[in-house]
């Protein structure tokens, strides 16, 4: 039985949404025990629900209402985009061009919820945006607005729901998807020892398989695409612990295995990396997706000989350039920390 297009999803009648009546108040946990599920014990900085009336809502969690205040003006917009066969629609709260602020939700249109849901967001006669601040355990109902498309801009967004759900995004004009970041380039020789010898998540995919179903350049691209993604996603973060991180990017090639490795740790900032479950952590989220994904594993990327390509500094994406001065660099370090064993980089 082929896939219904526009599914009908039954609304929770338990779940109670902020009004009027709440705004500029604390919410109570247990009436709104699901926004505190969501907002709290997940830690999801946006997010969209279906309400007890069956209208989906926005959500815009942040640290505290002063952070609501620094990270939101004029009037908001929201733009909708594709990436690798889901619907991004990114809430922009900070237009400026230079700095621009986005908080991304995705929607995967092949499952019935999700696609319901943004086929909802278009035809309703407005979406309710709900900013809430998260503060020591307790939500309180910032601000509420509401968010209405014009005749093409619905046209539009319905016709990447269409695309993706039938499997052909590449109907689609180009300016529908997101694109990469541009990026400044930095002497790999720039990046400090203490940064080089970090411990960080490497994410092993099977890149045997890669090669055999894309080519090399086809492969290639494709991960820097999703690295790239998930770096957009960073860098347009909810909290500014996030946006103002400081992160590399490595990749080191074992046999029939390409290592991904992001470092530090980034635990700080994301407790959970380890399951395909998780949806905090950008490049948790956009790597374990890929059909090559195997596992993840906590490394030290010098042990592997892998070697920096990208740097993010509180905003700032730098591609890597590596020539033999970084490469005896490499040397080095792994020499002075693996003495005795064989060196990767020689």
């Amino acid at each position: 039985m082929a896939e219904e297009y526009e599914p009908q999803i039954e609304p929770d009648a338990n779940r109670l949404s902020p009004s009027t009546q709440t705004m500029g108040e604390r919410l109570d946990p247990d009436r709104f025990s699901d926004l505190y599920r969501l907002a709290g014990d997940e830690g999801l900085p946006y997010f969209a629900r279906l309400n007890s009336q069956g209208v989906v809502e926005l959500y815009l969690v942040f640290e505290s209402v002063d952070a609501f205040s620094e990270q939101t003006r004029d009037a908001v917009s929201l733009e909708f985009k594709t990436y690798q066969n889901k619907l991004l629609a990114v809430i922009w709260t900070l237009p400026d061009p230079l700095e621009p602020l986005g908080f991304p939700l995705s929607f995967d249109i092949l499952q019935r919820e999700e696609r319901h849901m943004a086929q909802a967001i278009l035809r309703q006669e407005a979406t309710p945006l709900h900013y809430l601040a998260y503060e020591e355990g307790r939500l309180t109902h910032i601000f509420t607005e509401s968010i209405s498309f014009s005749a093409e801009e619905i046209e539009r967004a319905e016709g990447m729901i269409r695309a993706l759900f039938e499997g052909t995004p590449e109907v689609l004009p180009e300016a529908a998807e997101v694109r990469e970041e541009e990026t400044q380039t930095m002497s790999g020789l720039a990046l400090p020892a203490e940064v080089l010898q970090e411990e960080g998540i490497a994410f092993v995919l099977d890149y045997k398989s890669m090669l055999e179903a894309h080519g090399e350049e086809e492969a290639q691209h494709l991960l820097m695409r999703t690295v790239q993604q998930a770096v957009w996603v960073m860098r347009r973060h909810a909290r500014s612990e996030v946006r103002d991180s400081s992160f590399t990017v490595w990749a080191a090639e074992q046999g029939e295995h390409l290592s991904l490795v992001v470092t530090p740790m980034l635990t700080d900032l994301f407790e959970v990396i380890h399951t395909s479950e998780d949806e905090s952590n950008p490049f948790a989220r956009f790597l374990m997706t890929l059909p090559a994904f195997i596992q993840c594993e906590d490394v030290l990327p010098i042990r592997l000989g892998a070697f920096p390509l990208l740097r993010y500094e509180r905003g700032r994406l730098y591609q890597l350039e590596l020539d033999e001065s970084v490469q005896a660099r490499m040397f080095e370090l792994y020499q002075e920390a693996f003495s005795g064993s064989a060196n990767p980089y020689l």
